[in-house]
C-alpha cells in the first residue's frame, strides 16, 4: 500500500514527484498539496463487494467513486480523509488496500544518433520513390524478419493496447474503428479533458490526443508500403486511459481497462506505463491474475537507467509479467536533406544528399534552395556561436540555414545567440562525438545535426570560395539508414532491476530505441524508451499466437509458458555504457533480463521450458536450489547438456557526502558510476539427459552461496548469468539468474541517509531540539517541516505521534488510537522533492495525506531525490491535535523486516515538544 505518486509513462522520464488525486476544482479554489493522498483502491471477496459498497456509500467522510466487478477482482475506488490505510485494511471482509496513484503521460521525441559517414547520390537519385523500411535491422536482430518470410504475421489474434488512445484513422492503422478495421474496437475510459482535474467522460471512442498510444499501436501492427511493425495483421483494441497532452490517469482507470481487456477477450495486453517504486501494486496483482486466466500481459521495465541499480517498476513486478528492457537498434533511420555544392568557377553543382537528425519535426519543405551561411570556416574552433554576434558583422540569416559546429557550450546558448542575429534554421555539425541531441535545446523544431563528415566537406566548398545551397523538400520517406556504434547493446536508459525484495526484473528485451512508428495526424515519429520495447515483444507473442492459438485451444496455463518460451530466448549482449561498448563483458541480467528476444527461437523450438524465477536472493536468504522441467515437444530424440554464462558484475553501493557526523552515507550507485567485474558464482549442472519426443524431466541446478567467495560485501556486489540448455538437435535456450553477494539488510543499514531526518520548525528551519514549543500559526511558518532521504525501497514509512510518557517498549502493530500512549498518525502535506515553500494564502492547507507511506522507492542520487513534508498539527482522523505535550516518532521498515517487531524500523524519536495552538 502507498499514497498516490507521480507515475511516468516511459517515454521520457521525469524525477520522482507527488500527485495529487482528487475530485475536480473550481477557479479560483486553492493548490493543494503535490499530494494529496486521499484516493484507495479496495479489494473484497466477490460476494461482499454490493453490501460493503452500499455501507461504504453511507459512511460519512467516505465517497465511492467507482466499483469493480469481475470474477478476478471486485472492489472499490473511493476517497477519504477519515480512515487511514492501516484502518481501511481492518475493515470486515477487506482483502487488499491500496493507493490510488495518479499516473503521468509524457511523450517526447527522442535524441537521434549516429556517426557514419553520409551517404552520396546522383541527382536523379532525389525523385527515386524506393523507400527503405526504417525498422529492418530490428527485425533482422530479432528474428521478426524470417518469420515474414514464411507468412506470419498475427492474423486473428487481439491485443489490447492501454495507453493514450490510438489515432485508428492512420492510414498505416487500418483508417477506420469497428469491425473489418485493424483497430476493431475499445473504450475510452477518461475523456478528452484534464483527467482527473476534470471529470472522466467515458465513451466508446478511444481516440488518441497525444500520440504515445498510436506510436505503440504501429510498432506492433502498422504497416505502410515501406514499412512494417512486428504483427501487421494482428487486431487492436484501443483502452484509452489518458485524456488530453498532459493530463493524468490513476490507477482505478488502469484497472478498469485491465479488466475491460479481459471481458472483450484480449489474447494480450500491452502496456507501456511505469512506477518507480520496486513494489507490486494493484495493477500488478490484477496483472498476474490476467496471466493466470491466459491472457499475455507485457509491460515495461521503465526508463530510470541513469539511476542505477534497483529503480524496478511497480506494475510490472508481478511473477508472470513480462518486463521488458530496451536495446539500441541497430541502425537509425534519419531524414535527408539535399546540398548543391558549387566550387569557385563550376558551371555545374555537385547535389549530394546528406543524412540529418531533426531536433523534433522536419524542417520544412519550404527551405529550398536557402544559402548555408557557416559563421566560422574553421572546423576546429570549439566554441562557435558561444558567444553573441556583433552588430551588423552578419549577413541575413533569416532565409539561411546557419551552419556552426558543436561544442563549447550549450545547444540554448548556439540558438540564442544565432536566432538574436536573425537566425531562424540552424544546423549544428558534430565534433568527434555521436551526432546526438540532448534535451537541452531552446526550439528543437528549428534545429538539427550532421555528422563531422558533412559538416567538413560543406566547410571545405565554403572556405574555397564556393557557394552551398540546401533543400528540404526531399520526400522525408526516403531514409538514410546509419549504423549505431551501440546498436544492440543496453539502452542507457532502460531501468536496473531486481526488484526490491530481490525478486527477478526485468524479463527481456527488445529493441526501444530510436523506433519509428505511426504518430497522430497521420504522422510518423522517432522515440525511446520502453514503451517501444514493450509492444515489440507483443507484437512477436502475437506471432506465437497466430500459430499456435490462445487459450481456447491451449487452456489458461499457455500464457505462463508463452512467457517462458519468450523469456528463454534471449541472447546476450555486450556490457556498454552509453555508446562505449566493452565486448569482454555481457551486460548485467539485472539490467538488461535475459538479453535481446529471439522470435524465431519463440515461434521455431521443439524444446520449452518451465521453472520458477531464478532469483537467488543475497546472502542472508539465499535460494540455492531451483528445479527446472525440460519438454522435448518434437518428433525427434534430443540429447540435452548443460552450461554456465556468466555477465558482469557490479559494485553498487556507494558513499556521498552527508551533514552527518561521519560525513557520508551510503547510497546506491548512479548509472554511469558502474564498472564491469567478474564476480562469477559457482553452479552444480544438471547431468547431459535425452528425452524421447514427448517426454520431459525434471532437473536442479544448484548455486552456491557467495558468501565464501572473498567479495566486498560493504560495496553490495551484484551478479548474475544464465543457464544454458544445448540439445543435439541445435536448439538452444536459457534462463537467467540474478543475486546480491552481501547481507542486504546489514549492509544498507542505515537505510535513512546520515544526517536525515531533518526535523525543523518556524520560518528559519530551527532544528526541532532547539524549539520545542509549537504553536501552528501558519501565516508565521509555524509548523513542522520534515525532509528525509533513504538509500533503499521500504515497505511502510511511518510519521506517529504519542504521549509524551511513552516508550518504544510499547510499541504494537498497527497502533490503535487511544492504546498504548498512541495519539494518531501525522496528517502531512506534501512539499515535494524540492522542498517548495508552504504559503498559506495560496495553498489549501486541508490537503494532506495520512501516513504511513507503503511501498516506497529509494532516493536516487540523480537530483538529488528527497522527501519533504509539512505537519500542520492535524491528525490523521482529520483533527487537530490538542495542546498538550508529545513525543513524534518517524519510522522506516528495514529490507525484509516485520513491522511488528520495533527492531525492524529504522526510527527517529524527537525530543518531547509542547503543542500550543491551532492552525
Amino acid at each position: 500500500m502507498r499514497r498516490p505518486e507521480l507515475v511516468n509513462l516511459a517515454v521520457l522520464l521525469l524525477p520522482f514527484v507527488g500527485g495529487t488525486l482528487a475530485l475536480s476544482r473550481k477557479a479560483g479554489d486553492k493548490i493543494p498539496s503535490a499530494l494529496a493522498a486521499k484516493g484507495y483502491i479496495i479489494e473484497y471477496s466477490r460476494h461482499a463487494i454490493r453490501r460493503r459498497q452500499e455501507e461504504l456509500a453511507d459512511t460519512p467522510g467516505i465517497a465511492v467513486l467507482r466499483t469493480f466487478e469481475s470474477d478476478i477482482f471486485s472492489g472499490m475506488s473511493i476517497e477519504t480523509e477519515l480512515l487511514d490505510a492501516d484502518e481501511l485494511a481492518a475493515l470486515p471482509e477487506v482483502l487488499n488496500v491500496w493507493p490510488n496513484k495518479l499516473i503521468s503521460l509524457d511523450a517526447s521525441r527522442d535524441a537521434p544518433l549516429a556517426t557514419t559517414v553520409p551517404t552520396t547520390f546522383t541527382e536523379d537519385a532525389s525523385t527515386n520513390n524506393s523507400y527503405r523500411d526504417p525498422n529492418a535491422a530490428n527485425h533482422n536482430i530479432t528474428g521478426v524478419s524470417r518469420l515474414h518470410e514464411l507468412g506470419i504475421f498475427g492474423k486473428g489474434v487481439k491485443i489490447g493496447v492501454i495507453d493514450s488512445g490510438i489515432a485508428y484513422d492512420h492510414s498505416a492503422l487500418g483508417g477506420g474503428i469497428g469491425e473489418g478495421f485493424k483497430v476493431a474496437g475499445g473504450w475510452d475510459f477518461v475523456g478528452d479533458g484534464n483527467y482527473p482535474s476534470d471529470p472522466a467522460a467515458p465513451d466508446a471512442n478511444p481516440y488518441d490526443r497525444d500520440g504515445h498510444g498510436t506510436h505503440v499501436a504501429g510498432i506492433i501492427a502498422g504497416k505502410n508500403e515501406y514499412w512494417t511493425g512486428v504483427a501487421p495483421e494482428a487486431t487492436l483494441y484501443a483502452y484509452k486511459v489518458f485524456g488530453a497532452p498532459g493530463s493524468f490517469s490513476s490507477t482505478e482507470a488502469i484497472l478498469e481497462a485491465f479488466l475491460r481487456s479481459y471481458e472483450d477477450g484480449m489474447d494480450i495486453i500491452s502496456v507501456s506505463i511505469y512506477a518507480a517504486n520496486g513494489w507490486g501494486d494493484a495493477v500488478s496483482v490484477l496483472g498476474n491474475r490476467l496471466v493466470d486466466e491466459g491472457l499475455v500481459v507485457v509491460m515495461i521495465a521503465g526508463n530510470r537507467g541513469e539511476d542505477g541499480p534497483f529503480t524496478s517498476d511497480s506494475l510490472s513486478v508481478g511473477r508472470n509479467i513480462l518486463s521488458v528492457a530496451s536495446v539500441e537498434a541497430p541502425t537509425y533511420s534519419v531524414p535527408p536533406f539535399e546540398v548543391a555544392l558549387t566550387l569557385p568557377g563550376a558551371s555545374v553543382a555537385n547535389v549530394t544528399r546528406f543524412a540529418y537528425f531533426p531536433g523534433s519535426n522536419f524542417f520544412p519543405a519550404t527551405i529550398k534552395d536557402w544559402p548555408v551561411i557557416a559563421l566560422n570556416l574553421d572546423t576546429t574552433v570549439s566554441d562557435d556561436a558561444c558567444a553573441p554576434l556583433p552588430a551588423g558583422t552578419t549577413p541575413d540569416l533569416s532565409q539561411a540555414v546557419v551552419l556552426v559546429r558543436r561544442g563549447g557550450c550549450t545547444f540554448i546558448v548556439k540558438q540564442t545567440n544565432l536566432q538574436a542575429a536573425g537566425a531562424k534554421y540552424v544546423l549544428l555539425y558534430s565534433d568527434d562525438r555521436p551526432a546526438i541531441f540532448t534535451s537541452n535545446t531552446l526550439d528543437p523544431e528549428r534545429l538539427g545535426m550532421i555528422t563531422a563528415e558533412a559538416g567538413a566537406a560543406i566547410i571545405a566548398v565554403l572556405a574555397a570560395g564556393g557557394s552551398v545551397t540546401a533543400d528540404f523538400s526531399v520526400d522525408p520517406r526516403a531514409f538514410e539508414v546509419v549504423e549505431v556504434p551501440n546498436g544492440g547493446t543496453p539502452s542507457q536508459m532502460t531501468t536496473w532491476g531486481g526488484v526490491n525484495d530481490l525478486e527477478f526484473k526485468p524479463d527481456i528485451a527488445a529493441p526501444g530505441s530510436n523506433i519509428y512508428s505511426t504518430y497522430v495526424n497521420n504522422g510518423y515519429a522517432t522515440l525511446s524508451g520502453t514503451s517501444m520495447a514493450c509492444p515489440y515483444v507483443s507484437g512477436i507473442a502475437a506471432l506465437w499466437i497466430s500459430v499456435h492459438g490462445g487459450r481456447d485451444i491451449n487452456g489458461k496455463g499457455f500464457a505462463r509458458q508463452l512467457r517462458q518460451r519468450i523469456l528463454t530466448s534471449g541472447a546476450s549482449v555486450a556490457w556498454s555504457t552509453g555508446p562505449l561498448v566493452d565486448k569482454t563483458f555481457k551486460a548485467p541480467t539485472a539490467q538488461i533480463g535475459n538479453g535481446i528476444i529471439d522470435a524465431w527461437k519463440v515461434l521455431q523450438y521443439q524444446t520449452r521450458l518451465e521453472f520458477e524465477s531464478f532469483a537467488l536472493n543475497d546472502t542472508q536468504y539465499f535460494r540455492r536450489d531451483h528445479d527446472v522441467t525440460i519438454f522435448n515437444e518434437g518428433n525427434e530424440t534430443v540429447t540435452y547438456t548443460w552450461g554456465i554464462k556468466h555477465g558482469a558484475g557490479v559494485e553498487a553501493l556507494g558513499y556521498l557526502p552527508s551533514i552527518g557526523v561521519t560525513g557520508f552515507a551510503k547510497r546506491l550507485k548512479s548509472y554511469v558510476e558502474l564498472e564491469p567485474l567478474v564476480l562469477e558464482i559457482k553452479v552444480s549442472l544438471p547431468q547431459p539427459l535425452t528425452l524421447e519426443p514427448g517426454q520431459s524431466r525434471m532437473v536442479t541446478a544448484s548455486f552456491s552461496n557467495p558468501d565464501t567467495l572473498g567479495w566486498n560485501a560493504s560495496t553490495l556486489p551484484m551478479y548474475g548469468g544464465k543457464v544454458i540448455l544445448t540439445g543435439d538437435n541445435g536448439e538452444q535456450l536459457s534462463i537467467p539468474f540474478f543475486g546480491v553477494g552481501a547481507d542486504v539488510r546489514r549492509e544498507v543499514s542505515p537505510v535513512i541517509h546520515e544526517g536525515y531526518p531533518i526535523l525543523s520548525t518556524g520560518p528559519d528551519d530551527t532544528p526541532i531540539t532547539s524549539n520545542t514549543s509549537i504553536s501552528f500559526n501558519l501565516g508565521a511558518q509555524e509548523f513542522v517541516r520534515l525532509v528525509t532521504r533513504h538509500a533503499w525501497g521500504t515497505r511502510q514509512l511511518r510519521w506517529d505521534i504519542f504521549e509524551a510518557a511513552w516508550t518504544e517498549g510499547q510499541w504494537q502493530y498497527p497502533p490503535t488510537v487511544g492504546e498504548n500512549g498512541y495519539i494518531g498518525p501525522v496528517a502531512c502535506w506534501n512539499l515535494g522533492q524540492q522542498g517548495i515553500p508552504f504559503d498559506p494564502a495560496v495553498h489549501d492547507a486541508n490537503a494532506t495525506f495520512t501516513m504511513p507511506e507503503f511501498n516506497q522507492g529509494r532516493n536516487s542520487e540523480v537530483g538529488a531525490q528527497q522527501n519533504s513534508w509539512a505537519w500542520f498539527g492535524k491528525l490523521g482522523n482529520g483533527s487537530q491535535i490538542e495542546n498538550g505535550r508529545y513525543l513524534l516518532r518517524f519510522a522506516l521498515l528495514k529490507p525484509f523486516g516485520i513491522p511488528e517487531a520495533s527492531g525492524d524500523w529504522e526510527i527517529f524519536m524527537s525530543p518531547e515538544f509542547a503543542v500550543t495552538g491551532r492552525y
